[in-house]
């Protein structure tokens, strides 16, 4: 049996570099649209919507395993888990589209 507390706070962690991400992502965003004005080169604008989707569907994937663990946890009765505030307090994917301003 995988001790589930563990998983848990590898996944909060992960979420914190994916929220950093999501960030570096928005200024990075912000610098390809001025970009675009300036050299009329679309595809940086284009490549960086790709990145947002990809991040979006990461952030929805990292959403699903923390309810995929919160089951998990439920039916091995530790209910530690929940008292100990380990489960998010924001859904991932509402983190990373408000980050990513499109939420």
């Amino acid at each position: 049996m995988t001790d589930i507390r563990k998983e848990q706070l590898v996944l909060l962690r992960f979420e914190k570099q994916l929220a950093a991400l999501a960030a570096v992502l928005a200024t990075g965003a912000s610098a390809a649209q001025a970009a675009d004005g300036k050299l009329a080169a679309p595809e940086a604008s284009s490549a960086l919507a790709g990145l947002r989707d990809a991040l979006m569907h990461l952030a929805e994937v990292t959403g699903a395993a923390h309810a995929s663990l919160n089951a998990s946890a439920i039916e091995a009765g530790a209910r530690m888990l929940h008292a100990s505030g380990g489960i998010p307090k924001s859904d991932p994917p509402q983190v990373v589209a408000s980050l990513l301003g499109i939420g």
